[in-house]
């Protein structure tokens, strides 16, 4: 649970006024106000977004020349960064990204303080979200239009703070859906929990409620006290589990993967780590594992990760920083199944799903 929302979206219009970019570094330029116009077929109607346009400065000095290209997704066209620097993989320097475009209004009874986001890798156009703490252990899928597609209660499972979901490799094929137990604003928990299911299929809930079987929880220790967190990522590339604490310094653990059910596990620390903020809410790593992005109420960071690199060697890079729309209360954020941009939802009731295109 955060500050509470009034507060947040005062702030939030403060630092909205002001560079985006983090401390002491000079890992972002912002262009003036920019008009980027997006067409999403939802419901035939062409969305405009007025705002700055914000781009990450290169983190490398090779001599790479980049392009780009088009990718479409179910009805969606976004443009994505291409490299043919062939050293580091995937990406070679920070993308430039379009300002923040309108995708849905998530208008629903049930769906009232967004603390989990994940774009399903294996269903185009689904998105698997949850509330935060105060609801029981289900989340929910929705339709790039915001409409339910159904709702999914895990059978044996606790909702004590749910505060994020990452997709990821499981016990068996295919995707798995995982949920952090990991809030604890007074830091007392003796230890915390992570849930995960293999992913359901969306359609087939045809908008009724179902039960999943088939959880497995995952139990999890600090190495040396507790800790409030709102940030879980799965790593795709080894199946390492993830946890970006809340605090003075940002504080980041690790369950080398890959994750078997049961527990309690003590998790690593991961040091050193770069993080110019105090506040983590959210944050996913790309499919292929290739960068790694961590946001706050008011700014985002993405991190990129050459081949053969590490969690632990990725933080410890410089980050650089990537825009955000005006949110009241953010806590999500989650890269696209083709990694050609990021969504972020916000708390909050008839809240929009926001994209960012890499240009």
């Amino acid at each position: 649970m955060a500050p509470p929302r009034i507060v947040l979206a005062a702030a939030s219009l403060v630092l909205a006024c002001n560079d985006a970019g983090p401390a002491d570094t000079s890992a972002s330029s912002t262009t003036g106000d920019a008009t980027t116009t997006t067409s999403v077929d939802t419901t035939s109607t062409t969305i405009t977004t007025t705002g700055p346009v914000t781009t990450g400065a290169p983190l490398t000095t090779g001599d790479s020349d980049g392009g780009t290209s088009t990718t479409t997704t179910g009805d969606l066209t976004t443009s994505s960064s291409t490299t043919d620097d062939t050293t580091t993989g995937g990406l070679a320097r920070c993308p430039p990204v379009a300002a923040p475009a309108q995708l849905a209004i998530v208008a629903d009874d049930q769906i009232h303080e967004t603390s989990g986001l994940v774009a399903s890798r294996s269903q185009p156009g689904v998105f698997w979200l949850h509330n935060d703490s105060g609801d029981g252990a289900r989340f929910f899928a929705v339709d790039k239009g915001g409409a339910r597609l159904g709702t999914f209660e895990v059978e044996d499972a606790l909702a004590i703070d749910w505060e994020d979901m990452s997709s990821g490799p499981g016990p068996t094929a295919g995707e798995w859906l995982y949920f952090g137990d990991i809030g604890d604003n007074p830091e007392v928990r003796p230890s915390i929990t992570v849930y995960r299911v293999p992913e359901p299929d969306a359609a087939a809930a045809g908008g009724a409620t179902v039960a999943v079987e088939g959880v497995e929880a995952i139990e999890l220790v600090y190495p040396d006290e507790p800790h409030n967190a709102e940030t879980l990522m799965i790593d795709p590339q080894t199946g390492d589990l993830v946890i970006v604490a809340k605090g003075d310094p940002t504080r980041i653990f690790r369950l080398p993967g890959p994750v078997a059910a049961g527990g309690p596990y003590t998790l690593e620390e991961v040091a050193p780590i770069q993080f110019p903020a105090i506040v983590a809410t959210g944050g996913d790593i790309s499919p292929a594992g290739d960068f790694i992005a961590v946001r706050t109420y008011f700014q985002a960071f993405l991190w990129l990760r050459p081949p053969g690199a590490s969690i632990a060697d990725a933080f410890a890079g410089e980050p650089c920083t990537i825009p955000l729309a005006l949110e009241a209360q953010g806590e999500t954020l989650a890269v696209a199944p083709d990694a050609s941009g990021y969504y972020t939802m916000s708390e909050g009731d008839a809240v929009p799903l926001w994209w960012y295109a890499f240009e």
